[in-house]
């Protein structure tokens, strides 16, 4: 049974939906597993939880 950990910005709950199907339908044909067999987490962090370089995400200019 793979599981597959995704650590991501927040994301909508139809993004989520798309996101599951989509890593659910490739690990399944690439492992040659039935899709039954494979579980998605998902870790939503906020940018103020998330650190690149030194510099939290919220920090960052853009």
């Amino acid at each position: 049974m793979p599981i597959v950990n995704v650590v991501a910005n927040p994301m909508t709950t139809d993004d989520k939906r798309e996101l599951v199907r989509e890593l659910t339908a490739t690990t399944a044909r690439v492992m040659k597993l039935p899709p039954e067999t494979i579980t998605v987490l998902i870790d939503c962090r906020q940018p103020e939880d998330i650190g690149v370089a030194g510099v939290l995400l919220a920090d960052r200019k853009k």
